[in-house]
């Protein structure tokens, strides 16, 4: 840590009056001679503690103080300074309490206020709490002694300060690197989101945007926000969220050690902050770590933060603040969209602290991973003297543990002696060894007792490491490490020979007691598990041990490189080194983030090395990615292989999985050359509907426990096979009859349509049982249920458009799933859409991909009583949702990239558009929709067409299938209808099968049927006759109707 003096060299003459001398043994500080007017400046970054005027004509006269506890420890006083000189440099205002103050900058000037004899400093320093309530230290000795000139603060980067500077942000365009530097900024806060409207074209950063701005030595930081109320899917909602988020972030060249702010743009209740806010930044720390989590707010939810340990990193925002900027807050956005740069609106945000989250320089080394060595660092151990005095009690129990602490000392100048010497006078607490960084001391034999662990003592053998568990290695006065503040792995790193003594004593005690040279962590402590703990890890695995929570200490944390350390124990303690062996405690598995504390995912930031590595090792050996992390290829990689061996599927990689691949070499079978899809029949074409079958219902479908369901979204896999994809649905036959699950899925290998339609599995992972095919709890605080509106394959892949609602008709959301194994399994794909995007009009979707390569989609809202929309998207931009473009009428023609216009609306039967079905079929496209209108409609129309822009208002129609009463039903008459969607294998010129749904709302026996059914209907090609008889016509272009809607 550099430590600045208050005064440039050269602008005092020394030092006029010492700390606590014999003739004024009150003299809490020293005075420092110098002329009035000299610049003061701050000697450590900081925040106001008090700001004096006048207040101490005795004494100071005015004064101020600055507290430094969380950077140095300290505070700092101020006296006998003119209050006119207290100007805040970044304001240019008087300086309050609370505000932000940087290492170097001009606080103030000398003066000879109050009870002064001549111009000069009075400077003092205060340990822990600071200056109100905590000891006044010597300033020469805690400080001054090795203070250098203020003026060469840097950010320790090699650039001068960045606090008080700007950066910018923005979101409807991209202003060059160039136009950003010239207006003032110093960098820019970049968005790693999605664009959530069409005009949000500066979303996200593109690595070639990043690369210019760092180029010309700007800096970059990352913010995550998708829309205002991101944080109301809670904790589900933050996993997709920050899985979507690192992705973006990597792929613009965002270090995997860099901050990323997630967006709170709101000013929540604190129930709200209870019951969304903070597990939805939960799931984003659990993804990040900590160290990386930064969190855009208001000053309420700062507070809130930390307070529940959420965030090592604050934007403040304005909204529900006050009018106050919160001390802990490295960036104040405090102006928004007032300005432009390059022509593109921009918000204005301040630099607070030197370290804000910037991505490091681009030239940065990025630090190299430690290789443990393959022998030990002393072959014949190190001595172990014995020092006796501390208390114990005598004998002990079966040892199950070996527990690490630290004394809570300073490091690298505090013997062993020195602590079991005050544990001795002591006699409250104690430990059987104690390591400093030279040698090793044994206070109480592992025969008896030692009082380390409250609760736990008789089973544990206690080993100390003499230093800190905290970032701050020296201090004066109290000791001002926190829980939230850990010594990093590199500083644990540092101390090379003390940590390899302690692996020495670990295999000592290990060797002797029988106990595993394993790690525990909390899971394991609440499990009982034997091995290698620590203070910590008991502390809070007691909850579940114990039944309470033991105690406070919070030594040795996660950041601890245990396998460094366990690696040299074990090989202290001779145990061949197994390289195949399973790297993960006993029980413990790779698995999800969200699984319980026996599932590692490799993605919390606490993860030892070993497991990355082994998890990385068993990735490749099986086929997928070496990623290191439990992703979906790895999942569905474990899943395959359980479904092979017949073992239960979950998807996770146990220790049988592990010996399987990595001992006996067992690999995934090698893909077979897909065989051409066996051709469906659709049977002779008909010139009236009937139906064929029920496709769901009991006796149907409940031996995969689903008796109720609907819809049935239905496309081809890439094997061919058929997969229905359904809605809400239920285990009895009625809506709400228990196990609620939407979407769920079921395959079919029915080649015969008129047989009717047969289901041969579930997807999901279960083929008798169909899971819902993602988890998220129904009837959450934020939305309902998710229901699927089409599915399609292109490629190799299908992707399946839901719609995420809070009750029927209600969306918050949509989004789109995809699936790389056949339908099986389903991962986010990242896209997600805003339930108001193009008005509302862009909820429901039906699509298919043309042979151009585009993606076509049909869309409307979720209410049944919209016009439709058309966009397109090319295959391979299938989720990002910045690609896809509008079919409008703009400066009087109709043409793609424009905002959609309705391609079709109320006329003619007042078309009220419902669930709908596009495909692309035998050269032409067939559209299928629930017409709901209660004027002559209420029945499912068919249009077929040749180009996807034809004029729909003149496209071939018929309607098949008409809604009716209940009790007047037939073939082509159904009662409460909706749902149609396109069986695979139909065509234009033979048989053409649709799914139906229906659903009884009312009545004595409401809820049954809730089901859908198979039809085959009349449908012919435009070149043809018209269903009704009529010659088909031919349309041209569509400038005519866009002229008669828009006069």
């Amino acid at each position: 840590m550099i430590r600045f003096h208050p005064l440039a060299p050269g602008t005092y003459s020394g030092e006029s009056s010492g700390y606590r001398t014999p003739d004024r043994p009150d003299h809490r500080g020293v005075d420092i001679a110098a002329d009035t007017g000299t610049p003061i400046y701050a000697p450590s970054d900081g925040t106001i503690a008090h700001v004096g005027i006048n207040d101490d004509p005795q004494g100071y006269g005015s004064w101020l103080v600055i507290d430094s506890q969380n950077e140095c420890g300290l505070d700092f006083t101020f006296g006998h300074t003119p209050p006119s000189s207290f100007i805040n440099p970044d304001t240019g205002r008087q300086w309050e309490f609370g505000d932000l103050v940087h290492a170097g900058q001009k606080i103030a000037v000398v003066g000879n206020e109050g009870g002064s004899s001549g111009p000069h400093l009075h400077f003092e320093t205060f340990g822990a709490p600071g200056r109100f309530g905590g000891p006044d230290l010597d300033p020469n000795a805690v400080w001054l002694r090795d203070a250098v000139d203020p003026r060469g603060a840097t950010t320790g980067d090699g650039q001068g300060s960045l606090v008080g500077k700007l950066l910018v942000d923005f979101s409807a365009g991209i202003p060059t690197a160039q136009q950003i530097q010239s207006s003032g900024f110093v960098g820019a806060i970049r968005y790693v989101s999605d664009p959530r409207a069409g005009w949000m074209i500066g979303k996200p950063l593109r690595k070639s945007e990043a690369d210019d701005l760092r180029a010309r030595g700007m800096v970059v930081v990352s913010n995550f926000q998708f829309g205002k109320s991101d944080w109301l899917g809670g904790a589900e909602q933050g996993r997709r969220d920050a899985e979507r988020g690192l992705t973006l972030h990597r792929e613009a060249g965002g270090p995997d050690t860099a901050v990323i702010y997630v967006s709170v743009d709101a000013s929540p209740s604190e129930d709200q902050w209870n019951t969304l806010v903070r597990p939805y930044l939960q799931a984003w720390q659990e993804r990040l770590g900590k160290a990386r989590m930064g969190v855009y707010c208001n000053y309420p939810t700062i507070d809130w933060a930390l307070r529940d340990g959420i965030g090592s990193y604050f934007w403040m925002h304005n909204w529900g603040s006050g009018g106050r900027v919160h001390p802990a807050a490295h960036l104040h956005q405090f102006e928004i969209d007032k300005q432009t740069v390059g022509g593109v609106g921009i918000d204005r945000n301040r630099i607070m602290k030197e370290q804000f989250g910037q991505w490091a320089p681009a030239a940065e080394p990025m630090p190299s991973p430690v290789a443990e060595p393959t022998a030990v660092a002393a072959p014949s151990g190190y001595p172990i003297a014995w020092y006796g005095g501390p208390g114990y009690d005598t004998g002990h129990g079966a040892y199950l543990r070996i527990y690490l602490h630290t004394t809570e000392n300073q490091e690298w100048n505090t013997r062993a002696e020195n602590v079991a010497d005050y544990q001795a006078r002591q006699q409250d607490g104690s430990y059987h060894y104690l390591v400093d960084d030279e040698h090793i001391i044994n206070t109480v034999t592992t025969k008896n007792t030692a009082w380390g662990v409250l609760s736990d003592n008789r089973v544990s053998v206690q080993i100390a490491m003499v230093g800190t568990s905290g970032t701050v290695e020296t201090w004066s006065g109290a000791n001002p490490n926190r829980e939230e503040r850990p010594k990093t792995r590199e500083q644990w790193l540092a101390h090379e020979k003390k940590l390899d003594m302690v692996a020495f004593v670990i295999a000592t005690v290990a060797r002797d007691y029988d106990i595993p040279i394993e790690r525990v962590d909390i899971g394991g402590v609440g499990a009982n598990l034997r091995g290698v703990s620590s203070h910590n890890n008991y502390t809070y695995g007691s909850v579940v041990l114990k039944g309470f929570k033991d105690g406070t200490h919070w030594d040795v944390p996660d950041t601890f490189p245990y396998d460094v350390v366990l690696g040299a124990a074990r090989r202290y303690a001779g145990i061949k080194d197994d390289p195949d062996r399973f790297p993960l405690p006993a029980g413990h598995y790779w698995g999800p983030l969200d699984g319980p504390t026996e599932s590692w995912s490799n993605t919390f930031g606490n993860e030892p090395q070993s497991s990355k590595d082994g998890l990385r090792r068993w990735q490749e050996a099986i086929g997928v990615p070496g990623s290191g992390i439990f992703d979906n290829a790895t999942k569905a990689a474990a899943t395959r292989m359980q479904q092979l061996w017949g073992w239960p599927v979950t998807g996770n990689v146990y220790e049988g999985e592990w010996n399987e691949v990595i001992r006996n070499g067992w690999r995934l079978p090698a893909p077979q050359p897909r065989m051409p899809a066996a051709p469906i029949d659709p049977g002779p074409k008909v010139h009236r509907s009937r139906k064929v079958r029920d496709a769901t219902g009991p006796g149907l479908t409940d031996r995969f426990g689903m008796a109720a369901t609907d819809l049935g979204v239905m496309a081809r896999t890439p094997s061919g096979r058929i997969l229905a994809v359904f809605g809400d649905t239920f285990r009895g036959p009625r809506v709400g009859d228990g196990d609620w699950r939407a979407p769920v899925g079921l395959f079919s290998d029915t080649t015969i349509l008129d047989n009717g339609i047969t289901w041969s599995e579930a997807a999901g992972g279960d083929p008798g049982y169909a899971r819902q095919l993602w988890d998220y709890p129904h009837n959450n605080p934020v939305f309902s249920t998710v229901l699927p509106s089409d599915v399609i394959t292109v490629g190799d892949t299908m992707y399946l458009h839901a719609m995420v609602n809070r009750g029927l008709g209600n969306v918050v959301w949509t989004e789109i799933w995809k699936s790389t194994d056949d339908g099986n399994t389903w991962q986010h794909s990242g896209a997600k859409f805003d339930a108001g995007l193009h008005r509302g009009l862009a909820q429901l979707w039906t699509w298919d991909v043309a042979e151009d390569g585009w993606v076509y989609v049909f869309s409307t809202g979720f209410q049944r009583d919209k016009p439709l929309i058309l966009r397109r998207v090319r295959g391979e931009q299938i989720t990002d949702p910045g690609a896809y473009e509008g079919w409008g009428w703009r400066g009087g023609a109709w043409g793609w990239g424009n905002e959609p216009t309705p391609v079709l609306e109320g006329v003619g039967s007042a078309d009220k558009f419902g669930e709908m079905c596009l495909r692309r079929i035998q050269g032409e496209w067939v559209f299928i929709n629930f017409d709901s209108s209660n004027v002559g409609g209420y029945d499912i129309d068919v249009r077929v067409f040749r180009n996807i822009t034809d004029d729909l208002y003149e496209a071939h129609k018929s309607t098949p299938i008409r809604g009716v009463g209940w009790g007047q039903e037939g073939d082509d008459a159904v009662a409460q209808l909706y749902g149609p969607s396109i069986v695979p294998g139909s065509t234009l010129d033979g048989g053409f099968h649709i799914l139906l749904s229906q659903w009884k709302t009312d009545g004595p026996d409401a809820g049954w049927p809730y089901r859908a059914m198979q039809f085959k209907i009349p449908v012919s090609s435009v070149s043809g006759f018209r269903d009704d008889g009529a010659a088909a016509t031919s349309h041209g272009g569509r400038t005519h109707l866009a002229g008669r809607r828009l006069t």
